[in-house]
């Protein structure tokens, strides 16, 4: 879902904490749960490197886990906390009454398209430094590519195994922020472009970083035979794509450590940097070529053709990150059954509240 790690992430909502330090509040039962904790500017200073579940009427607290090995919990409840002597709270939306998940093309790169991408954009000398265009690449896009593998942003792949000191990655450590909020860098945002950059625009690049860089906001795939589930190419047209372009792109060896620039922009193809690659190497080839001599090339028209075939099938069939996304037949058959088995839970939940006994129901097809 990000560039190394497969979760999906959905904003439940935020809660104050007592100025002792005390929270309680309410979260949707039967889901999967982990805390951030933020500071004043609602930037994650720490955040839980698990989870926990609650089922519909359940209690908890963070005894058992968070407590002292040496203290007995009537020690601990001898100091009620300050946030259970009122009644739990419900959660603070994030911007809009919708709860979905969180994905990069919807929430972050609207901000960059009002903002950034007359300058940094593919042609412009800021694009050579930092590229924000929303044009999407084999996988992802070229904003998402260019951030994840410069120095603007702080993330922690798929999460190292050792304990990490509070505020050492996300918005709080991104260099992206502190440029944002850098006073003759918001004097150029606001008076140059297109209007004062607001305060969710801000939240909505801090947010995206300290949910370590999320891109995808659904697990599901329209393309489920390609090398990453994501990409409009066959394996077939990958590999061919990378033998003209001269870049290895064999299924079995592609990986995202080596992908660390965007290959094709399937919006606009005949700015894909793969293809300018590709007339570079036409022209050390053979010097007497020209640019446009270059761009006529055999080699280059089939190039330039694969990247329009891999636009025209995003057209017909959008993936996970373009509006009219359908999932593949066999994640659609995926979501009918959990559908399924959530609808037998919720039955024999009524059942067991009425007393009454409750059976397996046969699965659909």
């Amino acid at each position: 879902m990000n560039w190394h790690s497969l979760e999906d992430k959905r904003i439940l909502g935020t809660v104050p904490v007592e100025e002792v330090g005390s929270v309680a509040f309410r979260v949707p039962c039967d889901r999967f749960v982990y805390f951030q904790l933020l500071d004043e500017n609602h930037r994650m200073v720490q955040t839980m490197r698990s989870g926990t579940v609650l089922q519909s009427n359940e209690t908890i607290t963070c005894i058992g886990c968070h407590e002292d090995r040496l203290e007995t919990n009537a020690n601990i409840r001898q100091q009620v906390p300050e946030a259970l002597k009122k009644p739990p709270r419900d959660l603070e939306k994030w911007y809009g009454d919708e709860m979905r998940n969180f994905g990069f093309m919807r929430e972050v790169q609207p901000v960059f398209d009002k903002y950034c991408v007359e300058c940094h954009d593919y042609g412009k000398p800021a694009g050579e430094k930092l590229n924000l265009a929303h044009d999407r690449d084999l996988v992802f896009n070229t904003a998402y590519v260019s951030l994840w593998n410069s120095s603007y942003i702080k993330c922690v792949g798929a999460g190292p195994a050792e304990l990490l000191k509070a505020g050492n990655w996300g918005a709080n450590s991104s260099p992206l922020m502190k440029e944002i909020e850098f006073p003759q860098i918001r004097e150029h945002i606001d008076a140059d472009l297109k209007g004062k950059m607001s305060r969710e625009d801000i939240d909505r690049i801090a947010t995206w970083l300290d949910l370590n860089g999320v891109y995808y906001a659904d697990y599901e795939s329209a393309y489920p035979m390609s090398a990453t589930g994501r990409t409009p190419f066959t394996r077939e047209e990958l590999v061919r794509f990378g033998n003209l372009i001269g870049e290895n792109l064999n299924p079995g060896d592609f990986s995202f450590d080596r992908y660390k620039k965007p290959v094709v922009t399937f919006e606009r193809p005949e700015l894909s940097p793969g293809l300018a690659q590709l007339v570079e190497r036409l022209i050390v080839e053979n010097p007497n070529l020209t640019q446009e001599d270059a761009m006529k090339h055999p080699r280059y028209q089939d190039a330039l053709a694969l990247v329009h075939l891999g636009l025209q099938r995003l057209k017909e069939n959008p993936r996970a990150d373009m509006s009219g996304f359908v999932p593949c037949d066999k994640d659609q058959e995926r979501l009918s059954k959990a559908a399924f088995r959530r609808q037998e839970e919720l039955r024999f939940r009524e059942a067991i509240r009425n007393g009454q006994k409750a059976y397996d129901s046969p699965e659909k097809g």
